[in-house]
């Protein structure tokens, strides 16, 4: 009995949570076939990855035993402005959401903030017109990976790009990929960067250029 209702309830948490059986298992350091036995009673998990499991389910240990939520962790959405616009948020010790009250016709949030806070939750997705988060995609997508018009973020795509590795019509970046490339690599029709590839290749004396026009800026020392 005890093993059933374990493996059910690691099954209902980690769907909760929007966990594949192998995403769980890297959490804790097991194969997806172990998660898969736990959650059909073939076993149990050793009893030293409780804390970890129930740490990437968003529980307590005691609750992950005993299948009892606790009230802290099913946070209430509260009323809140975010650069005035007026929405809703929820914020856990995992991640905070923001989502407009206003909408598009096809319900898409003017603004949705969504910021993933540990492992499990990192690939916390926002979707509106102005997305902010983990995994942002909007007409501005601001984000550890950002789509959109206008992205800014560690890996970012859009008609303007901004970030470490950026492509986009205009990109400026540590990586850059665009029509105007700008960055310490930078590939494009033109391109400026300490190795620039293009139509037009800018770069310093102390740079590398490969195009059919090449632009060197000599750099005093």
């Amino acid at each position: 009995m005890y093993k059933r209702m374990l493996g059910e309830t690691i099954y209902r948490l980690r769907k909760a949570k929007g966990l594949s059986q192998d995403e769980l298992g890297k959490f804790v350091g097991v194969s997806n076939k172990a998660v898969s036995k736990w959650e059909t009673y073939e076993a149990n998990p050793d009893i030293t990855l409780l804390p970890l499991l129930a740490q990437a389910l968003g529980v307590t240990a005691d609750e992950l035993l005993t299948d009892i939520k606790a009230e802290k962790d099913d946070p209430k959405p509260k009323e809140a402005r975010v650069f005035g616009i007026a929405g809703t948020a929820i914020e856990t010790p995992e991640e905070y959401e923001f989502i407009s009250d206003k909408k598009t016709k096809k319900n898409l949030p003017y603004m949705h903030i969504h910021i993933g806070k540990q492992i499990q939750t990192l690939n916390a997705k926002a979707r509106g017109i102005i997305a902010i988060g983990n995994n942002a995609k909007g007409i501005i997508g601001i984000g550890l990976f950002s789509f959109g018009l206008i992205g800014l973020g560690i890996v970012s795509f859009g008609l303007l790009a901004f970030g470490v590795f950026a492509i986009g019509l205009i990109a400026g970046g540590t990586i850059a990929a665009g029509g105007l490339a700008m960055g310490a690599i930078a590939i494009g029709c033109i391109s400026i960067g300490a190795l620039a590839v293009g139509y037009y290749a800018y770069t310093g004396n102390l740079g590398y250029a490969i195009g059919k026009y090449i632009f060197i800026h000599k750099l005093n020392f």
